[in-house]
């Protein structure tokens, strides 16, 4: 793999993830990352959580592959001496999956104190899980009747009591190999009320 060295920027990886992200974008966050600013997603690895000690900085989290790893860690390595002293990168792991992607699919439900709340939780959970969705759905009071269409029998029942409360819905469908992920952010990042899952489905795609 060819790579072209830039002194305090971000150099171009052939077959890289990050393919068709400007190398400005990148270099971009991090100078936020490195001015104190570590609250928003890297732009391409999501949400890889920093950590800076004085002049050292401290990645962790979950990547899909040794390569995306590398190319985080090469990265962070780049930026010594411009504001840094040194790398941990001993909290960054690669994901470990015997699953196969595209088989099952995954239906979760999160309740809001409003729509408002239901759509920023919505926006928040694909921005920092990189995930598409292959469906998503915010339910409230003023749309019950969606509620039969797009809620899994499985917790119909305690959609509905949120409803009756004045709560709501935020449905999302992800392939059952991005749903912990998903779930994860649902649960301790956006202060739902609650998450709930219902049992993985073959996706539309294998039931043809």
């Amino acid at each position: 793999m060819k790579r072209t060295t830039q002194r305090g920027g971000t150099a171009p990886v052939t077959g890289s993830p990050r393919a068709n992200i400007s190398a400005s974008l990148i270099d971009a966050w991090w100078a936020t990352v490195l001015a104190g600013d570590v609250s928003e997603p890297h732009p391409v690895f999501g949400d890889v959580k920093v950590q800076l000690h004085g002049s050292r900085l401290r990645l962790s989290g979950e990547l899909e592959s040794d390569a995306e790893r590398k190319d985080l860690v090469d990265q962070a390595r780049q930026r010594i001496g411009h504001g840094i002293d040194g790398v941990d990168v001993s909290g960054l792991k690669v994901t470990s999956r015997t699953e196969k992607a595209g088989i099952l699919e995954q239906t979760l439900g999160s309740a809001f104190p409003s729509r408002d709340a239901a759509e920023f939780a919505r926006d928040f959970v694909i921005k920092h899980s990189r995930v598409v969705p292959k469906h998503s759905e915010i339910v409230d009071g003023n749309h019950p009747d969606i509620l039969r269409k797009h809620v899994p029998a499985d917790f119909a029942r305690a959609a509905r009591r949120a409803l009756d409360s004045g709560q709501a819905l935020l449905i999302l469908t992800v392939d059952e190999t991005e749903a912990f992920r998903v779930r994860e952010l649902l649960e301790e990042d956006t202060r739902s009320e609650w998450t709930v899952a219902a049992p993985p489905q073959l996706s539309a795609r294998t039931k043809r």
